[in-house]
């Protein structure tokens, strides 16, 4: 296997001109998603040294990439993730909607909400709906969701509140280029007047085309999607897994990818609040990894890169460096419960970014290859990605001062590791 993957070609792993957006990937936007081609290429590799291979876990599985491609190659799958848009995306990805059907109820949907009337007393009840959408549109959206409601018989509605959920994304006034939470600015925002139903009837008919082409490949093998927290797999017995792939958070979501900030307006307009198994829309980013920073910076973690890196960062910045920690004992926890829920034999393949923090970079897949070990995972091969498409500019100023920049994260690491 680490022949196999040595002798591909420089920029093999790079997949420049490839469609991330086939069969149901093209769902609907997600942050820093893995993009299908490394999960496919890799689900094969494994599968052509190991064809025992039956199921597949991805504990950080997002908007379920991983899982639709062991979907396709038959595997069963199993995804985790705490974000409940994550798993509503994840859901309506991994399942097949009789394609007569959805092509008899859009139209239903569509001609439902052109026909009713609503009043503000209607509009969904979150602080600051005003703020970012403007009125016609909570009007439209408002209609289009009791229409789902009224209309839509239960066993198709995750298709119909995925579409509706980046409606609400493409409709809102935050700027969409982002995924953190901003407003538009002043100028642009008196110039946009988007057409909601126009928006909600082009991703439906995108997400038709998708959801076709995964009919085409039935039977496919069972899914189950999970609420757990990775850091608490409890929920699955010990040995359940061949095969892990994934692509975990590349540092806290405050200051990195801001996953609940992202996903925060449609959870509203979904009504996905908080309850007694999942954090409110506006708390999610603080109960992922490195949610909460460590009150101190000494720690046990045996990984001397962390050690090295904490170090140079706390010379610097001792409460960033608390920050950083905090990310790395959390990944730690969650490393100790994957290995757990790995066969033995079983494989984890892994894609990870190594993001810069005060000018030192976290060699990540390092870290984990070294916290792993005690855990009973050997490392088999790791290569290197270029990201040919990212929103993130070339180089930044983290510190603000003119003439001073750095390279960001341009590159993904993609290793495997083997339970032994």
């Amino acid at each position: 296997m680490r022949r196999t993957l040595l002798q591909r070609p420089a920029g093999y792993w790079d997949f420049p001109a490839a469609n991330t957006k086939e069969w149901t990937h093209g769902y609907h936007s997600y942050p820093a998603m893995m993009i299908p081609q490394v999960a496919r290429h890799l689900i094969q590799l494994i599968r052509t040294h190991q064809p025992q291979i039956r199921t597949l876990f991805d504990p950080f599985m997002g908007s379920g990439t991983s899982l639709v491609e062991g979907l396709l190659q038959h595997l069963a799958v199993t995804g985790s993730d705490l974000n409940p848009l994550a798993r509503l995306i994840s859901q309506a990805k991994t399942t097949v909607y009789d394609p007569s059907w959805l092509a008899q109820t859009i139209p239903d949907v569509l001609a439902y909400a052109a026909s009713m009337s609503v009043s503000e007393a209607d509009w969904p009840q979150f602080a600051h709906l005003t703020f970012w959408f403007k009125e016609p549109v909570i009007a439209a959206l408002t209609r289009l969701r009791r229409a789902i409601d009224d209309v839509v018989p239960a066993a198709l509605q995750p298709f119909f509140w995925v579409a509706f959920s980046d409606t609400v994304r493409w409709t809102s006034n935050s700027r969409n280029a982002e995924f953190k939470l901003y407003r538009l600015d002043a100028k642009r925002l008196e110039a946009w007047n988007p057409d909601v139903f126009a928006v909600f009837r082009k991703v439906l008919n995108r997400n038709e085309i998708g959801n076709r082409q995964l009919a085409s490949r039935q039977p496919l093998p069972p899914v189950r999607l999970h609420a757990a927290n990775a850091m608490n797999l409890s929920a699955f017995p010990d040995a359940s897994f061949d095969l892990m792939v994934t692509s975990p958070p590349y540092g806290d979501s405050r200051t990195t990818v801001a996953y609940g900030q992202f996903s925060r307006l449609s959870l509203q307009w979904l009504g996905l609040d908080a309850n007694d198994e999942q954090p409110a829309p506006h708390q999610i980013d603080r109960s992922l990894l490195g949610g909460q920073s460590a009150d101190v910076l000494a720690n046990t973690l045996p990984s001397p890169v962390l050690q090295k890196a904490l170090g140079q960062i706390a010379a610097r910045d001792p409460r960033r460096a608390r920050e950083v920690l905090a990310f790395y004992q959390d990944l730690d926890q969650a490393l100790g419960e994957i290995a757990r829920v790995l066969r033995p034999g079983g494989y984890q393949c892994w894609v990870v970014g190594n993001r810069i923090v005060k000018n030192v970079q976290l060699l990540t897949d390092q870290i984990i290859i070294e916290l792993s070990e005690r855990y009973g995972l050997k490392p088999i091969v790791n290569v290197t990605r270029s990201i040919p498409l990212k929103r993130m500019p070339k180089e930044n100023s983290p510190t603000n001062t003119a003439g001073q920049k750095v390279a960001t994260m341009n590159g993904e690491q993609i290793f495997i590791l083997r339970k032994i």
